[in-house]
């Protein structure tokens, strides 16, 4: 008689995953588990084990070793409790080449991986190893595919003036947009929040008018007890954030930074913004915002051109709290150094013991010069003012012509259909490298007109094509925005002028620092001569003599 034991069925543990949170439903992933657990009623000798989940993980973005589920599966399998792992497809265990080393791991500790669409992945002939490979590879490939959609996708919303997502800066809020995702869920848009855009337009206040760095302005909204984000105190990171954001001036703006190990600030003209403004949405007008970048990057390059070049002139000052304005813009005509402060304080007590503090203005070479060195605040500072507030009441505004109008409309049409023509060859280009890619299973079984090792040389040229002409699109984009905030500047001559000696006369050092650097290169002082060189000023005009 003999006697036909069942054997035990195989334990089978499942891992799902999903890449994002807009992926899952009410924090979970209901329709891999699903198709699992149907897949594993199929199979009479199979027994549903354990379920491992991965929720928002990369499996692009991150190897093996920084997922701690893939290595917990790998710690159980070592201790041998499961005999079978199930997932839906290759691409939810990993999404770059290193994984195929992965699978060949359980393999050995004699775990078999199993996928619901794929079927079985071996790891016991070479020939095994080699498609598995290929096929972390092409999902590899899908995810980079996948990403620039993404990318393309978010690029055409922001450009359309689209939210796509992340928290309301501040001065704004979220409300309901009435419109619905792909995903079924309620999308957003902003609005601003009065109380907070008014703290917005002080710090733009404080950053153009006074000349007040990141650092000054927290400290001043802090002194002022002005409430910030999360009720913390102001940060100078905080104000920076604010300073950037074009969406201030109605723009929406990606691609404003790039991740690698870290956040890396991109140029702005790199920036892909709304193709037009979102009146709805603006909090500081395009001018101003523009003079802030302005402040800030000429304040950046000063300090570096510093550091390099101390004599050098600067575009903006570094700092606008001290006693002398022309601090940065003074230098010696002997030997070129910039002056540097010389000032100085007397104390005295009175014969009634009331103690008393003056203040000496002084400008001194750092060489100490022979034939002078030092100049008195009074003596340079009024010399100065003289010759700029006669400067400043020659200013005239001055009207565009129709046809300086028209050929920046046809150098803009010009750039535009330059621009067009490349983004239909870098849509060529990706779809010529989307179907080769495609055709790689068959070149490596022989089965194509091109062998693997030719196939994968033409893709490396066609890659290398593809990268050169989307840097050509950057760069041709950066200069077709610059060509459109340069009309909406040049539009800006024909409002009447402000009267800017008043302006200047009544306004405080901080102030006058500021005029003086848009003003002014250089200042050279030498005994009895002193010589200013004048910027040359797109909104300013000498009228003729």
């Amino acid at each position: 008689m003999v006697i036909h034991m069942n054997p035990e069925p195989k334990k089978v543990r499942t891992l799902l995953r999903v890449s994002s949170r807009q992926q899952l439903h009410d924090d979970d992933i209901p329709v891999q588990r699903a198709e699992a657990a149907q897949y594993i009623s199929g199979r009479p000798d199979w027994k549903f084990d354990k379920e491992y989940i991965e929720k928002a993980v990369s499996a692009y973005k991150n190897s093996a070793k920084d997922r701690e589920v893939l290595m917990e599966i790998l710690a159980d399998a070592e201790e041998g409790r499961f005999d079978i792992l199930l997932t839906y497809m290759s691409d939810r265990i990993g999404r770059q080449e290193e994984y195929s080393f992965y699978v060949a791991a359980l393999n050995r500790l004699g775990i078999e991986v199993w996928t619901i669409k794929d079927g079985q992945l071996k790891t016991e002939e070479h020939i095994d190893k080699l498609l598995n490979y290929i096929r972390f590879w092409q999902n590899e490939g899908e995810s980079k595919k996948t990403g620039m959609r993404v990318r393309d996708h978010q690029a055409e919303l922001v450009k359309s003036g689209k939210f796509v997502g992340g928290k309301a800066p501040f001065g704004y809020r979220l409300i309901p947009s009435g419109m619905i995702s792909n995903h079924g869920r309620l999308l957003k848009k902003l609005e601003i929040v009065e109380k907070d855009a008014e703290v917005v337009k002080k710090i733009y206040h404080l950053a153009i008018r006074q000349g007040m760095g990141y650092s000054r302005i927290a400290n001043a909204l802090n002194a002022e007890g002005i409430p910030s984000i999360a009720a913390s105190q102001w940060k100078p990171s905080t104000i920076a954030s604010i300073l950037k954001n074009p969406i201030y001036m109605g723009y929406y703006a990606l691609n404003r930074r790039m991740h690698h190990d870290s956040f890396t600030r991109l140029d702005r003209k790199d920036w892909i913004y709304s193709r037009e403004q979102i009146p709805e949405l603006v909090i500081i007008n395009k001018q101003d915002w523009e003079k802030a970048q302005e402040i800030r990057e000429a304040r950046k390059a000063g300090i570096n051109a510093s550091k390099k070049n101390p004599a050098s002139p600067s575009a903006a000052p570094s700092r606008t709290s001290g006693r002398l304005p022309l601090i940065g813009l003074a230098f010696c005509g002997y030997c070129g150094k910039k002056l540097k402060n010389g000032s100085y304080y007397n104390h005295w007590q009175t014969k009634s013991g009331e103690k008393k503090v003056s203040f000496t203005g002084r400008y001194l070479c750092p060489e100490k010069c022979a034939l002078r060195s030092c100049y008195s605040q009074r003596y340079l500072e009024c010399a100065v003012w003289e010759t700029v507030e006669k400067y400043l009441g020659q200013l005239k505004s001055i009207d565009l012509t129709e046809d300086f109008i028209q050929m920046q409309i046809q150098y803009r049409e010009t750039m535009k259909k330059g621009y067009n023509n490349l983004r239909k060859d870098i849509k060529a280009l990706q779809a010529d490298i989307s179907t080769l890619e495609e055709k790689i299973p068959s070149a490596i079984r022989g089965d194509y007109c091109f062998g693997a090792e030719k196939l994968s040389s033409i893709l490396e040229e066609k890659e290398a094509t593809l990268k050169e002409l989307q840097q050509q699109e950057k760069k041709l984009s950066g200069l077709i925005r610059q060509e459109d905030s340069q009309k909406s500047f040049l539009k800006t001559f024909t409002a009447p002028c402000p009267d800017w000696k008043a302006e200047f006369r009544q306004a405080d050092n901080a102030r006058k620092q500021m005029l003086l650097y848009s003003l002014i290169d250089a200042i050279f002082v030498k005994d009895g001569d002193i010589t200013i060189h004048f910027k040359i000023h797109a909104g300013f005009f000498m009228e003729s003599p």
